[in-house]
Formats: structure tokens, sequence, C-alpha cells
């Protein structure tokens, strides 16, 4: 399980983001709350993440905090 990743903001297509961790680009779908609240791209920025692997896809959730990853899990 991934569980938080740390690195450089490279791209911000709302409501996706790509995050440069020492060269490896992670897609990782964040909610609005999330997205308004990211730095500048091209600064440093660490995200909570929650994985989810269904037959059809593999979607990296990110969130800006822990209470906004709760929420998404209670609801899911």
């Amino acid at each position: 399980m991934i569980g938080r990743l740390s690195g450089t903001l490279a791209e911000k297509n709302p409501p996706q983001i790509v995050l440069d961790v020492h060269g490896v680009g992670y897609e990782l779908d964040v909610p609005m709350s999330t997205f308004y609240n990211l730095p500048a791209q091209g600064e440093k920025v660490s995200l909570l993440t929650h994985f989810v692997v269904r037959e059809d896809a593999q979607i990296l959730f990110g969130f800006g905090t822990a209470l906004a990853r709760s929420v998404f899990r209670q609801l899911i």
C-alpha cells in the first residue's frame, strides 16, 4: 500500500495532478479541497494517499489532510 508521497508538483489539471518522486511521475486524483491548497507547479508537496485496485482500473487518490482521507474512506 502507498500511504504517502512527497515530491515535486509536476502538473496540475483538475482533478488530477502528477507528483514527481525521484524521477517517477505518480498520477493522483485529488479532491478540489486539496487541489485549491496545493502549492505552485514546481514546488515540493507531500500528500497522504489511498490506492484503489478494481477489475477495470487502478487509481491513486491524494489528500492534503488525514481528515480528508478518513472521510473519503468512510464514504467508500
